[in-house]
């Protein structure tokens, strides 16, 4: 991988359809959790996380209904509040993200923040105060559209989580009893829908996955909804452990979700990663292999299905892709002094588009083929 983070634990499985690759949630003063999705089966959900890894500068610890979470997959920025404070730092799983980072300073009028997230499009933060909704230049220090009243402005009932979706062009908001309410940038209320399962809790945050949908004309978003240790799929009730005891944000970014590759030859632990994340229109993404043989070749398959049972090589390495398959790619490349392959791929393709990549390579202790953990590479809106 291109940073010296990488974030290992478990992957699960959703029923019937892919589902976001990686949820990242914030508590303070502590940490990011990646919680990843790859679909295996129709059949009932998996659990697990990716773990930990600590948000840099820490900011004082707060609880609900404080705090939120965002994403800028472009920039490789992760911004995060504990409600009362601001900060932005690098999305420690890529190269290097653009800055800047540290603390941010907080938005004018408001006293705390319960919800935010990030705007592609304009480079601003969406923010609410629980009541209202503004979308805040960080840099300049001021809202350049809003603040607007929420329909919970004057009543105690807060929104705790926000996003905006670049499918719709819409800011999404949930209310701390898990309504979903979708608005225009400029405040009108377009639904407030009440959930379609029973909630575990209060609700902490949002992410919309970025993925773009249409049914019968019209485009729809995919909702997760975190409540503390645990989120929730909005559209059906599905849940995702997540790793921290008081989640108070929820973001979503297109970082790959992975299975297993089995045993390891040693000294060769083949590492599979990508150097940013998928989104649309990403020219400069790359596929990588770290800890490949040096200075040999290394084969890179590619293939827009897996095999839900892998085959076990001889060297007890998972092959996850069918040889057989008629839409398998095969690409034989070259490593260099350090074991590292890589292969541009700019993703000029749509929003949802999945595909799934794993390394192949032998090991120079017995000759015998070992692989690389396998990828799913889902195509995301920026």
């Amino acid at each position: 991988m291109s940073s010296s983070i990488k974030v290992f634990g478990l992957v699960f499985s959703m029923a019937l359809c892919v589902h976001a690759q990686s949820l990242v949630s914030y508590a303070s003063p502590g940490a990011q959790d990646y919680g990843r999705a790859l679909t295996i089966s129709p059949a009932a959900l998996g659990g697990g996380m990716r773990g930990t890894a600590p948000t840099i500068p820490i900011l004082a610890a707060t609880g609900f209904p404080f705090g939120g979470a965002a994403v800028d997959q472009q920039g490789h920025r992760f911004f995060y509040t504990n409600g009362v404070q601001l900060a932005c730092m690098p999305i420690p799983t890529v190269q290097p993200g653009i800055g800047p980072f540290g603390f941010l300073p907080m938005p004018p009028f408001f006293n705390q923040i319960t919800g935010m997230a990030y705007s592609q499009a304009t480079g601003c933060l969406w923010i609410t105060d629980g009541w209202f909704i503004g979308e805040y230049n960080f840099g300049a220090g001021v809202f350049v559209t809003g603040p607007w009243p929420s329909p919970y402005a004057g009543t105690p009932i807060r929104l705790t989580g926000l996003d905006f979706d670049s499918a719709t062009g819409n800011v999404v908001a949930v209310s701390e009893f898990s309504n979903l309410l979708h608005f225009t940038p400029g405040g009108a209320l377009l639904s407030n829908n009440p959930p379609t399962y029973v909630p575990p809790g209060l609700a902490t945050g949002l992410a919309i996955e970025g993925r773009g949908f249409t049914m019968a004309g019209t485009a729809f978003s995919i909702a997760y909804v975190s409540y503390n240790n645990t989120a929730v799929l909005w559209n059906n009730g599905a849940t995702v452990p997540l790793s921290m005891a008081q989640t108070q944000g929820l973001a979503f970014v297109a970082l790959p979700a992975d299975l297993p590759q089995g045993a390891i030859c040693p000294g060769m632990p083949m590492d599979a990663w990508q150097n940013s994340p998928s989104y649309v229109n990403n020219a400069g993404f790359q596929l990588e292999l770290q800890g490949g043989p040096p200075l040999s070749v290394v084969i890179l398959g590619v293939d827009i299905a897996f095999l839900p049972v892998p085959i076990l090589l001889p060297s007890g390495s998972n092959l996850w892709l069918n040889p057989a398959s008629m839409t398998l790619i095969v690409i034989p490349l070259p490593t260099n002094i350090a074991g590292s392959a890589f292969l541009a791929a700019p993703l000029f393709l749509p929003p949802g588009f999945t595909a799934f990549t794993q390394w192949a390579a032998i090991c120079p202790m017995g000759g015998l083929l070992y692989t690389s953990d396998m990828l799913q590479i889902m195509v995301s809106m920026p």
